[in-house]
């Protein structure tokens, strides 16, 4: 869920920040504005479905924008979480493709790290599945 539900100006606004070309990225946005899919049924195909959100599945270039798109929720749960502490290192967070681990040395810490989760997922439109 999460590949087909981040905002596709969050895409955008975190490659402005991160200084990529404004050729790269007017790039980057003619390949997911104005995109249409259909759905191949038994009838026969739907009508042209637009699609709003996400990265496209299957593209090269998918996971890099996904993991752009999180970087700068992993900045916040390291500067603003709290973490489970070991031999010195605190760890808030781990992250591979399009899951992510939330760690901490309590309830309340969790507590806190999942409301930092919750916040950017109100602002970028990512959907999580909380129970995985």
């Amino acid at each position: 869920k999460a590949f087909d539900s981040v905002s596709h100006a969050h895409i955008l606004a975190v490659l402005k920040q991160r200084g990529v070309d404004q050729h790269i990225i007017g790039l980057i946005r003619d390949l997911h504005e104005n995109i249409n899919t259909c759905i191949k049924t038994e009838e026969g195909k739907t009508q042209p479905i637009g699609i709003k959100n996400g990265v496209k599945q299957g593209d090269p270039m998918s996971p890099l924008l996904f993991n752009l798109c999180i970087d700068p929720l992993i900045e916040e749960l390291q500067l603003s979480g709290e973490g489970y502490r070991h031999e010195g290192a605190e760890v808030t967070t781990m992250a591979f493709a399009d899951d992510l681990v939330l760690l901490s040395g309590s309830w309340e810490g969790m507590e806190k790290n999942i409301a930092i989760v919750e916040a950017f997922c109100e602002l970028t439109g990512l959907k999580t599945q909380g129970e995985k």
